[in-house]
């Protein structure tokens, strides 16, 4: 049996293990696409030898950014303003995907213009007209609190080209990012309250039930304010899209069972965790390939309730995390942001986020306060109960396994400190076979010593985040290790 098998048997610092979770969200996940080349399965193909780098993406998206005209910027809010008042530009912000500015007109309104950041985002018109869609379906038919978009389109808003950009102007929303140590320190009345908005907007999503799984689409090509059902495209998501980025180009197919949807979820968790990088070593190049055999098996469908003749879709918010979530003082939700990638699931993966499900740094508590609230709203409406069904008493692994599947950047994480302690709550799943496991690691090996020399030859031999959160992942495990060391060996 593997090395890291009986290791991660152990109970591991939690200390540490929020450090390394830290790390790796921070630094890890929006870069898994520029580390490695594997000659695709099934849709997955790249236009070129190799991906691109993090340094050149990055570089590309910096430019793309710095290019932008505060001139048009500001034009484009007075053009699309109800009066037509001049505005400022009070703050910008450059985030993975998008460009946002902050506009305060002479009437004292504020308005936020975003930009996708085109090097990084593929399709960035369709994209947006999926995001623009899905906000306005879900502010006409909920009552979540979701920024009103006030135009949409494509103008000329950078210098020294001729060609149009895509833009977004939106609400700007009163509150503030939800933190965690606000969560922590909040008088416990303001905590309950919260949850309990929070599950009203989950309870408000099952309102919306779909029959396939997808991005949601305008039905009319022209006009998105049609009162007309949208219609449902193959999804767009963050994975995919940083695979496109680097260089990668892929099908975005709709799903009509829990099935397809998994063993779509399964084809890009398997391509980003076979891809090679610089320095990659044995152990973690076995770690990863045993968890994406591990997380592909059948039988982790039976775990997660996966229905092959299951039709029922929801419609979930992708990235629902703190800073997602607006609030004001007393911790009352004032509007739910961030829409890209949003997406019709089965309602197997209709899940909460990993803060709340204590598959990432959220309270150690806050998985218990939240299905007590859960339950205590439990006769609020049919929607309340569906979701007090569905999450009151789920399997815990069956949380940790939906997670990777909704997200294929969390398998390592997730899977090594969440799922392997208590594998043997996991017996009716098989373990990989060793000897196929062997060869791939052998060849994913071989392909990374390939891609090193393309680095070394070209100048792109740099450490950029990717090498860093290896190294520091690589540093956290010695020290763990040596502190079990330690405590072992004390009387």
């Amino acid at each position: 049996m593997f090395w890291f098998i009986n290791r991660c048997l152990f109970a591991i610092s939690t200390t540490w293990t929020s450090s390394v979770k830290f790390i790796y969200n921070i630094l890890r996940l929006p870069l898994v696409f520029v580390t490695g080349f594997r000659h695709p399965a099934t849709a997955i193909t790249l236009q070129h030898a190799w991906p691109l780098t993090e340094q050149q993406i990055y570089r590309r998206t910096d430019t793309f950014f710095r290019s932008i005209d505060d001139d048009a910027i500001r034009a484009l809010g007075t053009q699309h303003h109800i009066n037509s008042l001049p505005c400022e530009i009070k703050a910008r912000h450059r985030g993975s995907f998008n460009g946002c500015f902050v506009l305060e007109f002479t009437d004292g309104s504020t308005r936020i213009v975003r930009l996708p950041l085109e090097p990084a985002v593929n399709d960035a018109w369709n994209k947006i007209r999926s995001e623009v869609c899905t906000m306005q379906y879900v502010r006409r038919n909920t009552n979540i609190p979701v920024p009103q978009v006030y135009a949409y389109g494509r103008s000329r808003l950078c210098r020294d080209t001729s060609e149009h950009q895509v833009f977004m102007i939106t609400e700007y929303v009163e509150g503030q990012q939800l933190t965690r140590k606000a969560l922590e320190t909040s008088p416990e009345p303001h905590r309950q309250l919260f949850l309990q908005q929070l599950i009203d907007v989950f309870a408000e999503l099952r309102k919306l039930p779909f029959t396939r799984g997808g991005s949601l689409m305008p039905s009319n090509n022209e006009d998105i304010e049609l009162e007309n059902p949208p219609d449902i495209v193959g999804a767009f998501s963050i994975r995919k899209n940083e695979l496109q980025a680097a260089g990668y180009t892929m099908s975005r197919i709709v799903t009509t069972s829990a099935t397809e949807f998994f063993d779509e979820q399964c084809r890009v968790l398997q391509h980003m965790w076979t891809m090679p990088y610089k320095d990659l070593d044995h152990k973690q190049a076995e770690r990863e390939e045993f968890a994406q055999r591990y997380i592909r098996q059948p039988e982790v469908q039976s775990r997660i309730g996966v229905d092959s003749t299951s039709r029922t879709f929801f419609l979930t918010h992708p990235d629902l995390r703190p800073g997602n979530i607006l609030v004001d003082d007393e911790l009352n939700i004032c509007g739910i942001i961030d829409w890209e990638f949003a997406a019709s699931v089965p309602r197997c993966v209709s899940v909460p986020p990993t803060w709340i499900t204590g598959n990432d740094l959220g309270l150690a508590d806050l998985p218990s306060d939240f299905t007590r609230v859960l339950s205590s709203m439990e006769e609020k409406s049919e929607y309340h109960s569906q979701l007090a069904a569905d999450w009151g008493s789920r399997d815990p692994l069956a949380w940790s396994l939906s997670h990777i599947l909704m997200d294929p950047a969390e398998l390592d994480f997730v899977f090594w400190e969440k799922v392997m302690p208590y594998v043997t709550g996991l017996c009716d799943i098989p373990i990989p076979d060793n000897v196929q496991l062997q060869a791939d690691v052998d060849r994913r090996l071989g392909v990374s010593q390939s891609f090193a020399q393309y680095l070394d030859t070209h100048n792109l031999n740099v450490e950029g985040r990717e090498e860093a959160i290896q190294r520091l992942l690589q540093e956290s495990r010695v020290t763990i290790d040596e502190l079990k060391k330690g405590a072992t060996a004390q009387p």
